[in-house]
């Protein structure tokens, strides 16, 4: 007699090996993040979850429609047992966060869901999910120990992550409220809003990169990209401090020393680092008995842009008695004055 094939239990063999599959997890979102940070791509966060044994023992469970398993291996065919989520601020970054990750694992799928709502002519979650794994020439480090285990990574801005966290929670969380029109009107009129908010942002941005583009322009024809020195710090503070008294010539080689410490190196970067606005405030915050001359104000000015930075930055950069204890009672005038 044929003995019968030993079956094996995948949610056992799962809930057996869980904490395994949650150090997985920890390994590649740290590869994740690591990799979107490589490639200079500001995102507001990457998140990462271990689908739980209850979770995953449902969707093991999943029928075709003839009744039989959709899964026959799921431990291997379901993808989603490690997921990792970048949020990002702008649409344009779902697709330069993409390239990036799959150019340093291997791709095995793409489910573009804003494509597939634009096709249909319908409004809905967007964002981009990838079918990942390390392997091959691509294994990230840290990621030896999970060769060949697919996971997912879903891709999305901040406001669609708000709508689908807001829309599972009421829709699938509630089966009772499934089906309700006012609700489906709701989200449908929310997911337009949003697909117009982040088009918006993304023409913001845009503008911001060209107005920057002119300005640096700009400040390349006058010189300001060059190297600051005594004698164009001193010129560019009388242009913007023209009002105050320029201070002996000398003393502008020792101001140039207390801008350079706060990384302050061009003059265009001296122009974005003193605000002209907050002179009042500084100058109502000290309460001077004299009028303050150039080096005197600008070095008020740097304290109340960098506070504490500038002071550990420049207290001993002369031979001034004092200057720590100086520095800090003038910064507890500048919070109080806040205050």
């Amino acid at each position: 007699m044929q003995k019968e094939p030993t079956m094996i239990d995948p949610v056992g063999t799962y809930r057996d090996r869980y904490d395994w599959f949650v150090r997985a997890t920890a390994a590649l979102a740290t590869a994740v993040e690591s990799i979107v940070a490589d490639a200079g791509l500001d995102v507001d966060a990457v998140e990462a979850r271990t689908k739980s044994v209850e979770s995953a023992a449902g969707k093991f469970a999943r029928l075709k429609p003839d009744g039989s398993l959709e899964f026959t291996d799921p431990l291997t065919e379901v993808t989603d047992l490690v997921g990792v989520r970048v949020i990002t601020y702008l649409t344009s970054d779902i697709e330069r966060v993409a390239e990036a990750l799959s150019s340093r694992f291997e791709l095995l799928k793409t489910i573009d869901k804003s494509s597939l709502a634009q096709e249909t002519g319908v409004f809905g979650y967007a964002g981009k999910h990838l079918i990942l794994t390390p392997g091959g020439d691509r294994v990230p480090p840290g990621c030896g120990d999970v060769v060949g285990l697919g996971f997912e990574v879903q891709i999305r801005t901040v406001l669609q992550h708000a709508w689908a966290e807001i829309e599972h929670d009421i829709r699938f969380k509630n089966s009772r409220t499934q089906g309700s029109p006012v609700i489906d009107r709701a989200f449908t009129l929310a997911a337009g809003l949003i697909e117009l908010a982040d088009q918006q942002f993304e023409l913001a941005d845009r503008h911001h990169k060209e107005k920057i583009a002119e300005l640096r322009a700009a400040d390349a024809a006058r010189g300001m990209d060059l190297e600051l020195t005594a004698e164009k710090l001193r010129s560019i503070v009388t242009d913007l401090l023209p009002e105050y008294a320029s201070s002996r010539p000398t003393h502008y080689e020792w101001l140039l020393t207390l801008v350079t410490a706060n990384g302050i190196t061009t003059g265009a970067e001296l122009e974005d680092a003193l605000d002209p606005s907050r002179v009042p405030f500084v100058v109502g915050a000290m309460d001077y008995q004299h009028r303050p001359g150039h080096v005197r104000l600008v070095d008020d000015l740097l304290l109340d842009r960098f506070g504490e930075a500038h002071i550990v930055r420049t207290a001993t950069l002369t031979t001034e008695r004092d200057r720590l204890g100086k520095l800090r009672y003038r910064l507890t005038k500048l919070q109080a004055h806040q205050e």
